[in-house]
């Protein structure tokens, strides 16, 4: 029970993430968690992860009918995903369909929806129906190892009936589906930087795909880090991406002062060459003074030539100097270690995703295998028959 919490705190996170944006005028990381829940999300999500009990009822039907929360899209689903498996536990079909025909199709809640509905139908012996459901859900997610599980189960329903023409397509429906899904695990084996690239985009959930459904096998973990790894790796991204725009800018800001200094750079050397002149003719000056200190007319142009080379000195002041100002080497400097740290965590919370995955990547291929091998002794059972 404890994985469906988790697995739906996940989608609220992930699907609800406007605090994990980098902040733009610094880019630090925000570290404060995008959830928000009210507490009847807090009460739901506690009888979400309890064991399933008729007295939850009332309150899960209310969940729905109250005012809306900005989780509902996700919660709601939920809530009614549970009253559908209570209502078939206890052979309420219709009510259970009722339930299942409001989830949103593109809730990651949909695939759980569309079992149970053709499990529904099951319920009720309309088996043809019931495996019309299981083929289409395979065929809309085929990722989901339970949605391959429901061809394999169609299969045998079909084989036990005697419809042998109907049930050996499904069967090699089931192990084409997972001869797919085992390659595309093996692809993640080989190249686990998939997997985090994908959380990076944010991940929808619903299971469409094996790197999806991977993904919440992680979540549902209890051992698994994924969870604290995904959110280093968006906030490290969302620096980065920061990081990017702030590098643009300041990149404008050396080219603009680089041009400046160019186009100064005559008026500098005009000015370094007179201000060099004016020097020497202030040292001659004071030699001539030395041994005329009364020539009034040599003290005034010494006056005069002093005057000149403050204003001179003003000027060049105003044009600069060849090197960058100090304000722009400083913010250069802190780009370079900004840049350096984000690198490193987005690092260290690839390396985080690199063990989650191999942890998990195991049992979802042995169940996968184990699939494979129903389908055959299925096929075998029905070719033998036909035999």
């Amino acid at each position: 029970m404890r994985a469906i919490t988790l697995a739906v705190s996940f989608l609220l996170g992930t699907l609800v993430p406007p605090t994990l944006q980098a902040a733009a005028a610094d880019c630090r990381a925000d570290t404060s968690h995008a959830l928000v829940l009210s507490t009847r999300d807090q009460q739901l999500l506690e009888v979400l992860g309890a064991h399933a009990s008729n007295s939850h009822t009332p309150g899960l039907i209310r969940y729905n009918d109250q005012a809306g929360s900005i989780n509902k899209p996700i919660l709601g689903n939920y809530a009614r995903l549970r009253l559908a498996a209570m209502a078939l536990r206890d052979g309420d079909t219709d009510f259970a369909r009722q339930q299942l025909s409001q989830v949103e199709q593109n809730s990651p809640a949909a695939v759980d929806a569309a079992l149970l509905l053709a499990e529904s139908y099951r319920r009720d012996g309309d088996r043809q129906r019931a495996r019309t459901w299981f083929v289409r859900i395979a065929a809309r997610f085929p990722g989901n190892p339970r949605a391959v599980s429901g061809l394999v189960l169609a299969g045998d329903d079909w084989r036990k009936q005697g419809a042998m023409e109907q049930a050996l397509p499904v069967y090699n429906l089931a192990l084409n589906k997972v001869a797919e899904n085992m390659k595309a695990l093996q692809t993640l084996a080989d190249d686990p930087d998939r997997l985090y690239r994908s959380l990076t985009n944010s991940v929808a959930g619903n299971s469409t795909t094996v790197m999806d459904q991977l993904v919440l096998a992680m979540v549902r973990d209890r051992d698994s880090q994924v969870l604290d790894a995904t959110r280093k790796l968006i906030n490290a991204s969302n620096v980065r991406k920061c990081l990017h725009e702030q590098e643009k800018t300041l990149h404008n800001a050396i080219q603009h002062a680089t041009a400046r200094d160019l186009s100064n750079g005559a008026f500098r050397t005009a000015a370094r060459r007179e201000k060099a002149a004016t020097e020497q003719e202030i040292a001659d000056l004071q030699r001539v003074l030395a041994n005329a200190p009364n020539a009034e007319d040599f003290q005034v142009r010494l006056t005069e030539a002093r005057d000149r080379l403050q204003r001179i000195n003003e000027r060049l002041q105003r044009l600069g100097s060849t090197a960058l100002p100090p304000e722009l080497e400083e913010r250069k400097r802190q780009m370079q270690t900004n840049k350096q740290r984000v690198e490193t965590e987005i690092e260290d919370a690839r390396q985080q995703v690199r063990q989650a995955l191999k942890a998990q990547l195991p049992e979802l291929q042995r169940f996968y295998r184990n699939l494979a091998g129903e389908a055959q002794l299925g096929k075998a059972q029905l070719l033998q028959a036909r035999g």
